[in-house]
């Protein structure tokens, strides 16, 4: 990899850590997390959600244990893109279409690291989350969503009301998201379960 080329880079990926979680920011929170911040917290809870799975990994479906390395560098590039396409949250994702976001991360992506020595690396751990094609892209998956609940419920500790939206409608992909996510809820105070206003970003 060209020491000279990486300095523009990082600028491009600082942005990160300046963009906020827009469905936080639609939702009335005023300061919310940046996506650095959630990238940050997904790869520690995905690194913790697969020490959980791999303790009985059979029992969860798998046929061999996960690979812990891989989950926590597929977390860590999971929203790159998002430097230059923003948090769409998903009501934008509704009306432009899965595929098109999909494409344009692509593309952003392929322009980042195209001329970058061992940049696909980059591209392809995106895509393994992106497409969900192998188990530790799942985990992460998961974990992206725990880390949303757990901000959830977080703010609504803090006072925010009508988060209930961030809660709803989520799948799992293993009997240890499920399970986690279930004891999150139960966390939540009487009075948070009533109000859903915005969406998840």
């Amino acid at each position: 990899m060209s020491i000279e080329a990486l300095p523009a880079l990082f600028d491009q990926l600082n942005a990160l850590k300046q963009l906020p979680r827009t469905g936080w920011l639609l939702a009335g929170v005023a300061a919310p997390e940046s996506i650095a911040e959630h990238t940050l917290a997904t790869a520690l809870v995905a690194s913790l959600l697969a020490d959980v799975i791999n303790a009985d990994w059979a029992a969860q479906g798998l046929a061999q244990p996960l690979d812990r390395a891989q989950v926590v560098w597929i977390a860590l590039v999971h929203d790159l893109a998002e430097c230059v396409v923003t948090d769409l949250p998903a009501r934008a994702t509704d009306v432009l279409g899965r595929p098109v976001k999909h494409d344009a991360e692509a593309r952003v992506l392929g322009q980042l690291f195209g001329q970058i020595d061992g940049g696909e690396a980059y591209v392809n751990g995106w895509r393994l989350y992106a497409e969900a094609t192998t188990p530790e892209a799942r985990v992460v998956g998961d974990a992206d969503k725990l880390e949303m609940v757990h901000q959830a419920l977080r703010y609504e500790r803090s006072g925010h009301p009508g988060l209930g939206e961030f809660w709803q409608g989520h799948t799992w992909h293993y009997p240890a998201s499920a399970a986690l996510f279930a004891a999150l809820r139960r966390l939540r105070i009487p009075s948070d379960r009533e109000g859903t206003t915005c969406e998840a970003a």
